[in-house]
């Protein structure tokens, strides 16, 4: 388990090897603001103090105590602190094969789809996730853990109204898909914009400002947050995060750790501590 210092707060980010395929985090008296970014795991915040501003491309939203916010997987979104006040939160970031073996049945092809923000007030549900989080951040029953957190991982796939709808590519144009598959093939290469713009025969400027349309980031955006998300990945795997800049992409270790930190909010170093 690991902590770091932000804003005379902290932000711990773990796993609990009773349940690995999920990850946890607990921020305390922190006035972190995360920028634009996002996950490939589905994310599920639960607000516990003060008032956090939520924005994921529609009006911001404000996170209240009690307040549960669900995200999946690949979704841009954005949070930081609505005021002076110190936020307390924690989060499950619980991976898309999870969600299928704990909650859908034997065989099934689909998962929950959260189209849009899903920010419920559903009490028993808060305190169910809540102690589910407990248990797994203090290890003292990971069997009512697991069961605690597959019974609100099935209540959310409910609240989302989409459990039996395939998941689709969606309806982005053919030229925003083909820059995307290109980014996620290549997010570790050095990529001009005017490389993107040949590719699909494009002006560079409607190139963006489509693409940012669609995806909810920039296309220089998007591929950072592709190499953040693989430096996750090859951190959980063991790899050492001296190792990991170079990997991913990113010009040297610093430029890496400032950019993780600002993301998740703790360094890669104190990430790869806490798994």
């Amino acid at each position: 388990m690991v902590q770091m210092k932000q804003d005379a707060g902290r932000i711990r980010i773990w796993r609990n090897d009773a349940v690995a395929e999920v990850e946890l985090l607990r921020a305390s008296g922190t006035q972190h603001r995360f920028p634009k970014h996002f996950h490939d795991t589905y994310a599920i915040h639960l607000h516990e103090r003060g008032t956090m501003a939520f924005q994921y491309g529609q009006p911001q939203v404000a996170l209240k105590p009690g307040n549960i916010n669900v995200l999946a997987p690949g979704v841009v979104h954005m949070c930081l602190p609505a005021d002076e006040q110190a936020l307390n939160y924690c989060c499950l970031f619980v991976s898309p094969a999870f969600i299928q073996y704990a909650v859908l049945d034997p065989g099934a092809t689909h998962l929950p789809l959260f189209e849009r923000l899903l920010c419920l007030g559903d009490i028993k549900l808060f305190q169910s996730l809540g102690s589910a989080h407990r248990y797994l951040e203090t290890d003292d029953d990971a069997f009512e853990a697991e069961t605690l957190l597959t019974a609100g991982l099935a209540a959310l796939a409910a609240y989302s109204g989409e459990r039996h709808k395939r998941i689709e590519a969606g309806r982005e144009p053919r030229h925003v898909t083909t820059v995307r598959e290109f980014l996620d093939a290549k997010y570790d290469r050095r990529i001009a914009l005017a490389d993107l713009a040949r590719l699909v025969g494009l002006n560079p400027i409607y190139l963006v400002r489509s693409f940012r349309s669609f995806v909810g980031l920039p296309p220089h955006a998007y591929q950072r947050q592709l190499r953040l998300s693989r430096a996750r990945q090859l951190l959980r795997s063991g790899t050492p995060p001296a190792e990991v800049a170079g990997m991913v992409g990113f010009a040297d270790q610093s430029h890496l750790s400032r950019l993780f930190k600002q993301t998740t909010g703790v360094t890669p170093a104190d990430y790869a501590k806490g798994l």
